[in-house]
């Protein structure tokens, strides 16, 4: 009986230990397309609301300057490897894609599943930082406040860009 006892309480010592699991790593890879951009004043500004641009209209912010300043809700694309994002493709008759604009990114202060950080990347002598929002295996949501140097969405402003992966 002491025998069994033991067995009982070294199987159940050893199967209820916790598990621990290594935090994920970023998949930040793979052609993405801007499906929905949200624009939202924050912080005590005298507009009320969100505008919501959909597939088939265009996000413009006339105070940004270019990849940033247009998005064709739909349509534009970016691209992410693991170390550049690249904007403005231009297809190939043989069907592959030259990508025109490409910048390093770094991944800023990724500490756990809940807190995936933020990226970064210069564009024209001008930062940029987008908060991480969520990383799926086909989407990724990147929220911005809009307060980067020498071009803005303004301190009281933020935008939420949703990609939807599309290709490799």
């Amino acid at each position: 009986m002491k025998k069994l006892f033991f067995v009982l309480m070294s199987v159940s010592f050893l199967t209820s230990c916790t598990k621990y699991s290594e935090p994920t790593s970023l998949s930040l890879s793979g052609e993405y397309v801007i499906d929905r951009v949200t624009y939202s004043k924050v912080e005590g500004s005298m507009s009320p609301g969100d505008t919501v641009y959909e597939p088939g209209t265009v996000y413009t912010n006339p105070n940004d300057i270019f990849p940033m300043d247009t998005i064709n809700v739909g349509f534009t694309e970016w691209h992410f490897d693991y170390s550049v994002v690249s904007f403005c493709p231009i297809p190939l008759p043989s069907g592959q894609v030259i990508w025109n604009q490409q910048y390093f990114y770094q991944i800023v202060g990724h500490h756990s599943i809940y807190d995936l950080g933020y990226i970064q990347f210069d564009i024209n002598s001008s930062t940029r930082t987008f908060k991480i929002i969520s990383d799926g295996y086909e989407s990724l949501v990147l929220r911005t406040s809009g307060l980067w140097p020498g071009a803005s969405s303004g301190s009281n402003e933020s935008v939420t860009l949703y990609l939807t992966r599309v290709g490799p």
